[in-house]
């Protein structure tokens, strides 16, 4: 179909995982809703990694899945590559906690010495509610027709001053219920979003998740930009 935007889904896809089963779906949702069609295709973290730029090139999108991940280590690379390419990105679940630790290493400090997020506070494969508070402008307009309420399976607690520095490079769009930062959202790209919790949990097929719409139709925005240049 000539007018179906390529979606990447970067994971170890598990039909096991119904956070993998539900990423699909939230897909499919805004595919129906939107009348957009979209193809996806899944890749783990070593196959995407060892893609040139040009097969990068050739996807509208980026979708990082909940882990767990065989080789977390490629994203140092894959984060990289993503935003200097600054293909519309959107992560969701632990990934998040990659993002924080990979922005640190970058600015110099320790990610493990420094201890500046902590492990996961969720026991075990199940999910835990989470109550979105102090949304940004931008969030509050995205969820203006639904409760701020997600399911998580990855919770991470951030100290306050490395939230404040999060806060120089990306918008803290939202924060949950023990004020951790929730969605992070890169202030200089055009769509590089990354939740703590698994909004394609929270997705049906007559109100599809906003934040996946909102991804999708980033992907749309752009690659309708693109083709008109």
């Amino acid at each position: 179909m000539e007018n179906a935007i390529r979606i990447v889904i970067i994971g170890d896809y598990n039909f096991a995982y119904h956070s993998h089963n539900a990423t699909n779906k939230a897909l499919q949702h805004v595919e129906n809703i939107l009348d957009q069609p979209i193809n996806f295709f899944w890749f783990t973290e070593h196959e995407f990694c060892e893609f040139p730029q040009s097969t990068i090139e050739s996807y509208d999108g980026v979708l990082i899945a909940p882990g767990p991940f065989q080789k977390p280590f490629y994203f140092n690379t894959i984060l990289a590559d993503l935003k200097a390419l600054n293909i519309p990105v959107l992560g969701t679940g632990e990934i998040f906690k990659i993002l924080v630790q990979t922005h640190f290493s970058d600015l110099g400090y320790d990610k493990v010495g420094d201890k500046i997020i902590s492990d996961n506070l969720v026991d075990g494969n199940h999910f835990t509610q989470v109550n979105l508070t102090k949304l940004s402008d931008e969030c509050a307009k995205i969820y203006i027709n639904r409760g701020a309420i997600e399911f998580s399976s990855s919770r991470y607690s951030i100290l306050p001053q490395y939230s404040d520095i999060l806060g120089e490079t990306f918008e803290i769009s939202a924060r949950n219920q023990y004020f951790d930062p929730e969605i992070l959202k890169a202030k200089d790209l055009h769509f590089f979003m990354f939740t703590m919790f698994c909004p394609q949990m929270n997705s049906t097929e007559d109100i599809p998740h906003p934040i996946f719409t909102y991804f999708v139709k980033s992907v749309i925005r752009l690659k309708d930009m693109k083709i008109s240049k």
